[in-house]
């Protein structure tokens, strides 16, 4: 995994409009839309094949959705983590036998971001060992689903994924599902998935906690997979569901059933005295992406908000992202086409103050 540009993956075949085309994340829930999302190839537009400055143009002009979206930071935390997971993964793969660590992200939004920049950088180092093919799937993403309480539930999300028909009784009115657990196993062993995403482990229910793990366990007993868990307090969900499960008459008391998996952080950027260096980092890469005409990428314009952003944002990367990007839009539907203290006043993103909550 490249922490440096972990998330870059050059794509040789990808053509110009294929670079701004705006990715549905309902998608990444089906193997179609990961796939699309591993491969895709984002970069910043040419000033030079751009409308010339003072055009009008529309919201889908190719540097509206550019700054709509905008090449992704590395925090210091995603940094981190991103090593982490490649450590742990790489050791995953090869063990031959008993089941593979699994991870834990958990912390402040941007949780998912993390996710899916391991999906893409794994699954970018097996690539350089394998070419791709309609079949090989090493990286399964769910999202999990309001509430499930049996195994039948859990087995749809991957059911879905590889886009299986899990429904009977379909010319009638009503129409139920059935079991794809052994569907969704041959599927995995077939295609060599080695790791599953596991998104929004916070919307399981406590008292569903129990058939969640019980499903999970089951796939890593039967493959030799790896699982990472996402989601806020997914670290004490996490961990309630795989010990507290446990039946009263086992054994509690040894270390296995007291360790915790290992966690990555997800964290807001601080910017008190003395640790000023990573938020300005943050805001030089920010810097550096925008494609404005009267803005110099490199130049450091930012660092000359970074209190006024930092108090805007409390040092969340989402508020921080979402306020860059609509301040670039807005400088180019107006003609400014720099960032400037009345555009980001005139910004709403929904932080205005600093605060301890990650939720």
């Amino acid at each position: 995994m490249d922490t440096a540009h972990p998330i870059q993956k050059p794509v040789a075949s990808a053509s110009r409009s294929a670079l701004f085309t705006p990715l549905d994340p309902e998608l990444l829930t089906v193997r179609a839309g990961l796939m699309d999302f591993v491969h895709r190839r984002l970069e910043p537009p040419d000033l030079q094949d751009c409308a010339p400055q003072g055009t009008e143009v529309t919201d889908t002009d190719p540097r509206m959705m550019y700054h709509g979206e905008l090449l992704p930071v590395s925090t210091p935390d995603v940094t981190r983590g991103l090593k982490d997971a490649r450590r742990a993964l790489r050791t995953n793969r090869f063990r031959p036998a008993g089941k593979r660590m699994s991870m834990i992200i958990d912390g402040c939004a941007g949780k998912t971001t993390l996710l899916l920049q391991i999906a893409r950088a794994y699954q970018g180092i097996l690539e350089l060992e394998r070419r791709p093919d309609d079949e090989w799937t090493p990286v399964v993403y769910i999202n999990v689903p309001p509430r499930h309480e049996h195994n039948l539930d859990w087995s749809l999300p991957f059911a879905d994924f590889f886009d299986m028909d899990h429904t009977i009784n379909l010319d009638k009115r009503t129409y139920r599902s059935t079991d794809m657990t052994e569907p969704v196993v041959h599927a995995m062993r077939e295609s060599r998935t080695s790791l599953i995403l596991i998104d929004g482990i916070n919307r399981i229910h406590d008292n569903d906690l129990a058939a969640a793990f019980d499903y999970f366990d089951c796939l890593q007993a039967r493959l030799r997979v790896s699982i990472i868990y996402c989601g806020r307090g997914a670290t004490d969900i996490v961990n309630e569901g795989l010990h507290n499960r446990r039946r009263g008459e086992r054994p509690r008391t040894s270390e296995q059933f007291r360790s915790t998996l290992p966690v990555m952080w997800i964290r807001p950027i601080p910017f008190s005295k003395g640790e000023e260096e990573d938020w300005r980092s943050v805001l030089l890469r920010y810097d550096e992406n925008l494609r404005l005409y009267n803005h110099v990428p490199g130049a450091e314009a930012l660092l000359e908000f970074e209190e006024e952003l930092h108090e805007r944002t409390g040092g969340y990367m989402d508020t921080l992202d979402q306020l860059l990007c609509q301040t670039a839009q807005q400088a180019i539907e107006d003609g400014t086409e720099a960032i400037t203290k009345e555009l980001l006043d005139d910004m709403l993103v929904g932080r205005t103050d600093s605060d301890d909550d990650w939720s």
